[in-house]
């Protein structure tokens, strides 16, 4: 169960960062716009994204393709010239059967240019049948109902001219047609036969359904639940909105014992962050659905009270983390310019204190109006010999040095030197701070940094030269 639950929160994750995402490559920068990541394989109907292809390199022609069972469209050559954005819509077709209603999926398709070669991006698709396209429930019927409320939603970003909704159950009869828009949700009221209600006993029943739109007609159901008040109160509570707190109480206000149940419906997904205040009894899974049954006899004056909370606060953890990963990934990663600073100890005639600093700046690409910027820490001083470049402006005030370069072309490095002293002898562990640089790459303002360097004294005093 714990494998299962950890699988599926692993699809929404990767479905969740593949929505809107951003893919730059050495040729190509590709944004990502889901309009529908569901694909209903029984219309033949597909995913759909809006794509947009930046060419950071030269004018190409370029395809899409797959190698998993999936056919995307467009499948005609397109031009792309140097610095153009072009928008696509992206269709993904599945070709493989559904063994699993919906069935998800992750996958690499490739971008192949004709000079540029092939570039990788990743989507993130379910694949469903025209049942599983929607969620169908009916709310909990008790004998003081006047109405039966059934709620109709459409889970994916398709829209439905016409729907035909033929429901029948032993509560009642519904035949409605109506339209649906991409992601929307109907409710619908129907009234209950008073007389039909006293005949029924309490328990669960089934409420069949026949969806018919123009291309297709399909069946499925759901559980009403028909709740038993032989003397029994229910309290029914809800509050919050991201930490979700449900309390459903039955108080047997009779005078005999009781067998009572809770019944809490969830889908698969808000399910991964609820938990209960008390074991439930059974668990029953039914396509996108869980439903978790609580049971107990209860005698006069005693009560079943059941706790249902949903923690978004875990998925809202879940989704800064990946965005501090990216941003850190972007930072330190994918920087353009590179520092790096070493410290080497060097031997003085005084006996003196003193090392020397190195700085090494790469470009990864072409950068512009470089200010390299380091500090110098407390207790030391400057010697006044520098390395192959001196430094452009020393700030003795804010212990500063700072060099300026035009330019760094991609893979050029540069290194710079300077040496610090102190009459006073350091012993343990001496830390000089991070040089950082500010420059322009194709025309945005960024800022790098270097690792901090660190210097190890030992307790033996240096020979003196």
């Amino acid at each position: 169960m714990v494998e299962k639950k950890f699988g599926v929160l692993l699809s929404v994750i990767l479905a969740f960062v593949l929505i809107n995402s951003v893919l730059v490559s050495a040729n190509l920068e590709i944004k990502k716009e889901t309009v529908s990541s569901m694909a209903i394989k029984d219309l033949n109907w597909p995913a759909t994204f809006n794509v947009k292809i930046k060419n950071l390199g030269p004018t190409d022609t370029f395809r899409i393709y797959s190698l998993v069972g999936i056919d995307l469209e467009p499948t005609e050559n397109f031009t792309i010239a140097q610095g153009e954005t072009k928008e696509i819509v992206l269709k993904a077709y599945p070709s493989l059967p559904v063994k699993v209603s919906p069935d998800y999926h992750s996958f690499v398709y490739k971008i192949v240019g004709q000079k540029s070669g092939i570039n990788d991006d990743e989507l993130a698709i379910s694949i469903a049948n025209l049942r599983d396209a929607f969620t169908f429930t009916v709310d909990n019927i008790n004998p003081l109902s006047q109405k039966a409320i059934i709620n109709f939603d459409n889970k994916a970003g398709h829209v439905y001219s016409s729907v035909k909704l033929d429901l029948s159950s032993s509560f009642f009869n519904l035949n409605k047609e109506f339209s649906l828009a991409a992601y929307e949700k109907k409710r619908f009221e129907v009234d209950l036969d008073k007389d039909k209600l006293r005949e029924l006993v309490a328990g669960p029943y089934i409420v069949n359904a026949k969806i018919v739109i123009p291309e297709l007609s399909t069946s499925t159901s759901t559980i009403v639940k028909f709740d038993e008040m032989p003397g029994i109160e229910t309290q029914d509570s809800l509050e919050g909105w991201i930490l979700v707190r449900r309390e459903i109480e039955k108080i047997n206000k009779g005078n005999v014992n009781t067998a009572v149940n809770v019944v809490i419906t969830k889908d698969l997904f808000s399910s991964l962050f609820t938990s209960f205040n008390i074991p439930y009894t059974r668990k029953e899974t039914q396509g996108f659905k869980a439903t978790y049954i609580f049971e107990k006899e209860i005698g006069p004056g005693k009560s079943l009270d059941v706790v249902v909370r949903t923690n978004w606060w875990i998925l809202i953890g879940i989704i800064v983390a990946i965005i501090l990963i990216y941003y850190f990934a972007d930072k330190y990663i994918r920087n353009k310019l590179v520092l790096k600073k070493k410290v080497t100890f060097v031997h003085t005639k005084g006996g003196e204190f003193a090392l020397k600093v190195t700085l090494y700046a790469k470009a990864r690409d072409f950068v512009e109006k470089i200010r390299i910027i380091d500090r110098l820490p407390p207790m030391v001083k400057l010697f006044e010999r520098y390395g192959a470049v001196a430094p452009d402006r020393i700030d003795e005030k804010n212990r500063r040095i700072e060099w300026n370069i035009n330019g760094l072309g991609r893979g050029e490095e540069r290194v710079f030197s300077y040496i610090i002293y102190s009459k006073i002898g350091v012993m343990g562990r001496f830390e000089l701070p991070p040089a950082g640089a500010i420059y322009e790459y194709e025309g945005k303002i960024k800022d790098a940094s270097s690792n901090p360097a660190f210097f190890n004294n030992e307790s033996k005093k240096p020979k003196i030269e």
